[in-house]
């Protein structure tokens, strides 16, 4: 390795050719290469070089090619040691912090829309050591983004001015205009060509030349450069010493970027044309007005309009004299503030004055992680015990230290007072209920914490999320399956309830998908773990456990004859299990004691009725007034001790059964079956008795119901087995345990992180990312509805919210104001089909917008699209009739979509 300091530079988004033109921002990353390879650094550029990999004036540039293989590449260096790591773009950053040889990480954004979408100011803050902005208008602007103040620095770039000089011998025409940049809409360039051909009425012999071209930006931006006005000329891309002779000869270098379009940060060309004695004319975009000074060194044109920018103009070069002061002023003011050796002299004592930190990753712990904690099903954790023991693990997750936000899959703003409470006890707790109101939301977090999915069309929502947090923002996604879907349906079918293989086999794919994408899986017990890896080829060490989590409670000892069931009907295998216990068992428990009464508790119990349930319809009337459904009780171990035991009849279903713990936390006996005692470990230290067959768990069911003793023995065992293996202790051991999988998690994924483009296909503005294949299956992502409609309707069009929100940060999409363009766009809707991607349209063109993911709540068949739509519209108030384009163009795109 070279003696010296190592740095690094990346800049990814336009390719770059060593020998040829390259852009504003391009050029402005190869001087500082330059200028810090001549203060004694060993500078390393990654990027995307047509030269491909090559030594070039002293420098290492480092291509990894239009695909950005940043991490493939950067596996060559990763045993040099690094100063610090300097970045246009913040996503690559992601992908160096999955190394440990880098000691500093800085932004270097050119142009505020140049972070990328899928980094937020919390990944900013947390892990980046510094922004340097350009300008005083952008550091405001990323104060403004979220960005601590301790973060942000302002150093503009700097230029050699002793290359950047008016050319000898180069006659200054105080008729020539001249613009340099790309010819693109936002840049102003119609704008400035309007006010020529006004000024052109006026004075005839002006002249305006044009250098650039949209090339970077695409055909559709392109000028026409056949347009035919006498004195207009187009030039394309030239050198910079052709460049420097045109600022050289020219009166007025006119930079009239559309500030509503464009935001500039510091437009280079107003400070090279200075730099070579050319006053700059420029609109009020963003840092434009920072690099010159009003009537003294060029001139501010407010607001920039075809007007406007014609009388400045006129006025200007009217004025010789004035020109040539002006002239010798603005290589004065470049000189005193954007010369390199002064910018650069800042830039590398900023640098050096960070205190350096390696392993970045690896230091993270629950005090500085954010979980995004996603419920499919709102935790009502005194409704079901799955919500209790997830509700358990919530409150450890922010004993922990974790700042927590909770959210559901539901269209409900409101959570359970459980849930509510928590925001009094823990301050870095917080809840944003439904997700689906802002899915931007998933990019200001470190984890994606999913749970409570307990049905196939839940988990097809869940891997619809896994898959955004994963391809979108890349961010580790922890999987709490509990137990397997797969499994509860597979049992339910042989315990009589109607699956097609066509949709067991449907579940278990999505099942397999859902592992494959979580970066850990939590379950139950370890036979879980055991039949995950062996039917979905997991590997089990991304398999946690995590069982469910009691507080033992004193019991208060029972004689009275009845028993009784807790599961609501939420979960289908209850009402199997109750069904079971009705026409198997309970007849046989009555000709043994006639008094023992049958109490059903559980979430819309109340509904049940005997004529439904009972198939022998002579043993109703036995039942009559022995069989109770109470529905859902607030304290169920208040109502637990009133019954001698609990009966756990499970026929299906996987997993430990929660209603089994309850009762044992209660110090409450329970009689279950081989498959409702599966994943608890020591059975026999439990106070949980296994019956084999029918008649077997009737006896059981007598024998404890009269023997004191036995059921206090039992009783006993109960909560001390509770106590061992099902404690907060046991819970919180366990999550302390998997953060090391967690920094691993991060890691990997950042490893993986990529920019993301887009193209468009055909004349109906659909929206492709490029990389399609990989990502695969945005129908997927978006299908999380009611899939038995999938056979019926094959043709199915999707009607969806769109996740807008703008590149630029000055537009949050929390902060959004009433009635404004922005909110308008963000509540209208889109139509999705496989494989394909909308986003809105203005005046007949594409917006400035980004949606990288629709979701979808509504289905509708092909039959009578139009008035669907209007009538969803309608009813979520998103303004068709204000808007008929879109009704326009969703039928235009209806039938593009029907031919694919």
């Amino acid at each position: 390795m070279k003696e010296g300091k190592n740095i690094i530079l990346v800049h990814k988004v336009f390719p770059i050719n060593l020998e040829g033109v390259s852009g504003g921002a391009e050029t402005v990353m190869l001087e500082m290469a330059q200028a810090l390879k001549n203060r004694g650094w060993n500078v390393y550029f990654f990027g995307h070089f047509l030269n491909l990999n090559a030594y070039f004036e002293g420098i290492n540039f480092i291509n990894f090619g239009e695909d950005f293989q940043l991490a493939e590449v950067f596996k060559n260096y990763k045993n040099i040691e690094f100063e610090a790591c300097i970045s246009v773009h913040a996503f690559p950053i992601k992908v160096l912090l999955s190394f440990n040889n880098i000691r500093r990480f800085f932004l270097y954004p050119h142009d505020m829309s140049f972070i990328e979408h899928r980094v937020s100011p919390e990944f900013i803050n947390k892990h980046v050591d510094g922004v340097i902005c350009l300008s005083e208008y952008q550091k405001n602007a990323y104060a403004e983004w979220g960005i601590v103040q301790d973060k942000l620095i302002k150093i503009p770039y700097g230029i050699d001015t002793e290359f950047y000089k008016p050319t000898p011998h180069v006659k200054r025409n105080h008729k020539k205009i001249m613009f340099a940049g790309a010819t693109i809409r936002s840049k102003g360039i119609y704008v400035l060509i309007d006010a020529f051909k006004k000024l052109k009425k006026d004075m005839e012999d002006v002249e305006l030349h044009i250098y650039g071209d949209s090339s970077l930006w695409g055909l559709e931006e392109n000028v026409d450069s056949r347009i035919n006005i006498p004195g207009l000329f187009f030039h394309g891309k030239v050198g910079k010493s052709e460049l420097i002779k045109a600022y050289s000869e020219s009166a007025l270098c006119i930079v009239p970027t559309i500030p509503e379009l464009y935001k500039e940060s510091l437009p280079r060309s107003a400070i090279e044309a200075q730099a070579c004695g050319c006053p700059v004319v420029g609109s009020e975009s963003g840092g434009l007005p920072e690099t010159f000074l009003h009537t003294k060194t060029g001139f501010l044109v407010k607001p920039i309009n075809v007007d406007n920018l014609y009388k400045v103009i006129k006025t200007a070069i009217g004025d010789e004299e004035r020109l040539k002061k002006m002239s010798e002023n603005a290589m004065k003011f470049v000189r005193e503030n954007f010369s390199m050796d002064k910018q650069i002299k800042q830039l590398e004592e900023y640098i050096l004055s960070i205190k350096p930190e390696l392993n970045k990753i690896d230091r993270i712990s629950y005090n500085n992680l954010n979980i995004l904690f996603y419920v499919e099903v709102p935790l009502m954790p005194s409704k079901t015990s799955s919500c209790r023991r997830n509700y358990e693990i919530l409150k450890t997750l922010l004993d922990l230290g974790a700042r927590v936000t909770y959210s559901h899959g539901f269209f409900v703003k409101g959570s359970e007072k459980e849930i509510k409470e928590l925001l009094h006890i823990y301050k870095n707790f917080n809840i944003r209920s439904p997700l689906y109101e802002n899915f931007s939301m998933i990019g200001f977090h470190d984890i994606l914490w999913i749970t409570e999915v307990w049905d196939y069309r839940r988990l097809r929502k869940a891997v619809g999320l896994a898959r955004r947090a994963k391809l979108v923002y890349n961010m580790p996604v922890v999987y709490d399956a509990m137990d397997s879907l797969y499994k509860h349906y597979d049992r339910a079918k042989l315990a009589g309830e109607i699956l097609k293989e066509k949709e067991l086999e449907s579940i278990k794919i999505l099942e397999q998908e859902m592992y494959k994408l979580a970066d850990i899986v939590i379950v139950v017990s370890e036979e879980e773990k055991n039949y995950i890896v062996e039917n979905f080829d997991i590997s089990p060490e991304k398999i946690v456990i995590v069982r469910n989590i009691h507080d033992p409670a004193e019991y208060s000892h029972n004689y009275g004859k009845t028993v009784c069931f807790v599961g609501g009907l939420m979960n289908f295998n209850n009402l199997l299990a109750i069904k079971f216990f009705l026409n198997n068992i309970y007849h046989h428990v009555l000709k043994k004691d006639s008094d023992i009464e049958f109490y059903v508790i559980g979430d819309r119990t109340e509904m049940l009725k005997l004529e439904e349930l009972v198939e022998d319809k002579s043993l109703l009337e036995l039942y009559r007034n022995k069989v109770h459904f109470i529905g859902w009780i607030e304290d169920v171990g208040k109502e637990l001790k009133r019954h001698a035991l609990t009966v756990a009849p499970m026929v299906s279903g996987s997993g430990i059964k929660g209603k089994i713990l309850n009762s044992l936390e209660y110090g409450v006996p329970v009689v279950t079956t081989p498959l409702g005692a599966e994943g608890l470990p020591e059975i026999t230290k439990s106070g949980i008795v296994i019956a084999e067959g029918p008649e077997e768990f009737a006896k059981k069911v007598v024998e404890i119901v009269k023997n004191d003793e036995l059921r206090w023995s039992l009783s006993r065992k109960a909560t001390a087995y509770v106590k061992e293996w099902f404690s907060k202790d046991r819970a919180r051991e366990t999550l302390e345990r998997i953060l090391p999988m967690i920094q691993k998690a991060i890691r990997v994924n950042f490893a993986l992180a990529r920019p993301y483009r887009y193209k468009l296909v055909d004349d109906y503005n659909l929206i492709l990312p490029e990389n399609y294949t990989r990502v695969d299956d945005l129908m997927e992502v978006i299908g999380m509805t009611l899939d038995q409609h999938r056979y019926e309707y094959p043709d199915i069009i999707r009607f969806s919210y769109l996740d807008i929100y703008n590149t630029e940060p000055w537009l949050k999409p929390d902060a959004i104001n009433e009635g404004s363009w922005f909110s308008i766009c963000a509540c209208m809707p889109a139509l999705v089909r496989k494989g394909v991607e909308l986003t809105m349209l203005e005046g007949g063109r594409l917006t400035y917008v980004y949606s990288d993911l629709p979701i979808c709540y509504m289905e509708h068949s092909a039959r009578d699209v139009r008035n669907k739509i209007i009538e969803f519209g309608l009813k979520y108030k998103m303004l068709f009739k204000k808007h008929p384009l879109v009704e326009k163009m969703a039928k235009k795109i209806y039938e593009y979509l029907r031919k694919q």
